[in-house]
């Protein structure tokens, strides 16, 4: 049975952006529900609390598993990917403007990039892998979402002035994530 979860960033829930309507979509075209993880203090989070809630929501993904990881959330979760012990397999995997560096704009949550990720074992781990990002980005640089998906040995869309794919930056909908969704699940 197919498990899709997405993970929310800084200061947002899972109400915010195009999550719902994400839930939504998915929910209608295939009739599987989707689980947006309330993140603990989006606020002010603290990297510890954020992975034992991957840990407690998700445990050991399979191939069966898709994950969505939004800012914030696409660093908790290869930190999460990168702590398991034993080998999983990962069925799909889409980070929309992660990173992996500290951000000038938010010093506050450099406690969460600094760690060293195997890119070479999670790359192995997830079996498709999409990495998302605007060319105006104006909290993650591009090139820093990039330099990701190239380490990860993933899929790159760079969405012209997608900014950081905000609801009050018009991202209420969100179509070209989706189609890359749909593709990955008719290859499972």
């Amino acid at each position: 049975m197919k498990k899709i979860y997405i993970i929310h960033g800084y200061f947002a829930s899972p109400t915010d952006h195009w999550f719902p309507w994400f839930v939504e979509k998915v929910h209608a075209d295939y009739g599987i529900e989707v689980e947006v993880l309330r993140m603990p203090t989006p606020d002010t989070p603290d990297m510890d609390e954020w992975l034992e809630k991957l840990h407690d929501k998700i445990g050991m993904p399979s191939n069966e598993t898709f994950i969505i990881a939004h800012s914030l959330g696409c660093i908790t979760l290869l930190h999460y990917l990168d702590t398991l012990q034993e080998n999983f397999a990962l069925g799909g995997m889409i980070l929309v403007s992660p990173f992996d560096k500290p951000l000038e704009v938010f010093p506050n949550l450099n406690s969460f990039v600094d760690i060293t990720l195997n890119f070479s074992k999670l790359s192995r781990s997830v079996a498709q892998k999409y990495v998302i990002f605007s060319d105006n980005d104006m909290y993650v640089p591009p090139f820093i979402s990039k330099t990701i998906g190239v380490k990860l040995d993933s899929a790159l869309l760079e969405i012209p002035r997608g900014g950081h794919f905000l609801g009050i930056e018009g991202f209420e909908t969100f179509p070209e994530l989706y189609e890359i969704f749909k593709t990955m699940l008719a290859k499972r």
